[in-house]
């Protein structure tokens, strides 16, 4: 006997764990019925595995497959057999009303769910736990009675973030908005998850109705509470996911000038509205920090930071433009002379340096300013590479391509495994591609496939893809050649040279692959100088001669851009994006020509709508 019971004992865990891995595997295959919606099947596993386990749960599934098959004898029979053992457990309540409901006796369902709620005990538990089973039955109304019930026995504070989630499903904003800021009025640390609950709201919020009538709510309980900092927060949190700068820029200062400690949360503000391209409020936030004295802490970094954004809005709109480009000398050289040459200056250091070599035509002077910042004391390893990448572009444009090389392999060498050591790898493989050494760059373009940032390994699959396609349809190079110095003085800003040897490509090679691409350049170099007319014809010309080449959805998504924002075309912008969608449906730009032909659209700019339906693609 001993004997007997010392194996029983050994053997007792692999039973239990067999035991557990067949419920594991009954519960995968009963919940591959149920998601086929093969009830009966489903509805067999189900009472084995709350037969096994007693797991409300399994039982749940379980009645939901009867009522699927349907059998509602069966299912009012399990339910009344859970309950004989389980009188006290409001569970059954809630089951047996959804039951009621279900085969159309409101009346009687509606009684069981207040016996369910009239039934509840002392135990703090049961208020979540039975809540929980009405939202889980989607009976929303009775879980909210629930809380408010728990609430009249606690207190007057308890239970805000669960009834708000309650109004949430319930789709009553107001009343969702008052339990959330009475929540975050007893803790503020409570706002971030606020925040995050209130954006799934929003995401369903196509026509800004639902944001507009959280700020109107919010702005009433402000006239209410004006102490309250925390509805502010929320306030102005709402204005950015809305973009509305002006509004959350004013809030903010408007609060600082309250509590003086906003500092932090209004430099943020204008970085983001700088991203969205939102420039002119962005200035208001930093010369709002930069007005606070030069012991303020954001001080300084609204300076640089003003800077940097000046000198982004100036690149992005990609228009070549001398007096901007010599005003913005000017403020370059007073950032400088209030902050002076120090390691965290580097970053405007380099633009500054750009903006003399290739937008001022000063490269001795840009080459000086550069040499100056590498013996800054203090500099590390990563701000002095970043000179260094900077020094050797302008090494390019000076036509200094041999020191050049050397630079960028010192860079390169520095930083074999950064994001800065592979945009210089792809910057020395276009100089050997502007040098003609077309093999070579190909070479270093395909290795560069492999890179950590995918903007790079694209830029370098493209540039492989179009030398190796025109050095096989023309083994002499020659208009290849051509081409690359054309690129050359395009990366120079040299606009006159780039087209004159643009054209000599037609000239001289008319029948050559280059032709479309020529066209693309030229598109290009127009529209940096303001000729979206011009530009406009060479696009339209690749869409109709060559709309099977790789470059057929650029030209596209720039012609459509032109029409919309520079020519007022906007029903032949409408048409270019729909036709985005149809005839190049794997484009990257599809989703960008969706949501523009959505603008347009909801704008009602365009005379005529183009229905949105899906067209097969032309071959």
């Amino acid at each position: 006997m001993k004997t007997l019971l010392r194996i029983l004992f050994l053997l007792a865990p692999v039973l239990v764990f067999g035991q557990t891995q067949d419920l594991q595997n009954m519960s995968i295959l009963a919940s591959k019925y149920y998601q086929e919606k093969e009830f009966g099947k489903a509805a067999e596993l189900y009472e084995k595995l709350y037969s096994n386990t007693k797991a409300e749960g399994y039982f749940t599934i379980y009645l939901d497959c009867l009522l699927g098959i349907p059998d509602y004898e069966k299912a009012e029979k399990e339910i009344r057999k859970g309950l004989r053992g389980n009188s006290a457990d409001l569970y059954w309540y809630v089951q047996w009303g959804f039951l009621k409901k279900t085969i159309g006796q409101p009346a009687e369902s509606v009684k069981l769910y207040e016996k369910a709620i009239e039934s509840i005990s002392n135990n703090p538990g049961d208020i979540p736990n039975l809540a929980n089973q009405f939202i889980n039955r989607r009976e929303f109304e009775f879980a909210e009675k629930v809380y408010i019930k728990g609430r009249a026995n606690q207190s007057p504070d308890s239970y805000n973030y669960e009834l708000a989630r309650v109004y949430y499903y319930m789709r009553n904003y107001d009343l969702m908005m008052k339990e959330y800021l009475a929540w975050i009025k007893q803790k503020e640390t409570n706002l971030e998850i606020v925040k995050s609950n209130i954006q799934s709201v929003l995401s369903m919020d196509n026509d800004q109705e639902i944001s507009k009538q959280l700020k109107t709510y919010i702005l009433k309980r402000l006239q209410e509470e004006p102490g309250q900092i925390s509805y502010t927060r929320l306030l102005i949190w709402l204005f950015i996911q809305d973009k509305n700068f002006p509004a959350a820029i004013r809030q903010a200062i408007s609060l600082d000038k309250r509590t003086g400690n906003e500092d932090g949360n209004i430099f943020g503000l204008a970085n983001v509205a700088a991203s969205n391209k939102n420039y002119d409020e962005a200035i208001k936030a930093y010369e709002y920090l930069m007005g606070k004295g030069k012991k303020a802490e954001y001080h300084n970094l609204a300076i640089q930071q003003r800077m940097q954004m000046q000198f982004d809005r100036f690149i992005s709109e990609g228009i070549y433009d001398l007096g901007r480009a010599t005003q913005l000398k000017e403020e370059f050289a007073k950032t400088f002379s209030l902050l002076g040459n120090i390691p965290e200056n580097t970053p405007l250091l380099t633009e500054y340096a750009h903006l003399l070599a290739f937008y001022l035509n000063q490269p001795a002077e840009a080459i000086q300013l550069l040499n100056e910042g590498l013996v800054i004391k203090g500099i590390n390893a990563m701000q002095l590479s970043a000179l260094k990448a900077e020094l050797s572009d302008v090494y390019v444009y000076s036509g200094d391509l041999w020191e050049a090389v050397i630079t960028y392999s010192q860079v390169i060498e520095a930083n074999k495994s950064t994001l800065l050591g592979d945009d210089v790898k792809f910057k020395k493989a276009k100089l050997g591609y502007y040098m003609g050494n077309f093999q070579w760059a190909k070479a270093q373009l395909d290795a560069l496939r492999a890179s950590t940032s995918k903007l790079i390994a694209n830029d370098a699959m493209e540039l492989a893809l179009f030398i190796g396609e025109n050095l096989e349809t023309d083994s002499t190079a020659v208009p290849l050649q051509i081409f690359a110095r054309a690129d050359l003085h395009l990366f120079r800003n040299h606009f006159p040279e780039a087209i004159l040897a643009l054209d000599s490509v037609g000239k001289w090679h008319p029948f050559n692959s280059l032709i479309d691409d020529v066209n693309f350049r030229k598109a290009n170099i127009f529209q940096k100088q303001g000729k979206y007319a011009e530009a406009a014809v060479l696009l339209e010309s690749i869409l109709k001669d060559n709309s099977w080449e790789m470059l057929a959805d650029d030209a596209l998504i720039q012609l459509a851009a032109i029409y919309q924002n520079k020519l007022n075309r906007k029903d032949e912008a409408m048409a270019l994006y729909k036709k985005m969608l149809t005839d190049y449906p794997g484009s990257v730009y599809v989703v960008d020509s969706r949501g523009e032909y959505r603008k347009l659209q909801e704008s009602g700019v365009a005379k005529q709508v183009i229905p949105l339906e899906r067209e097969s693609p032309k071959p």
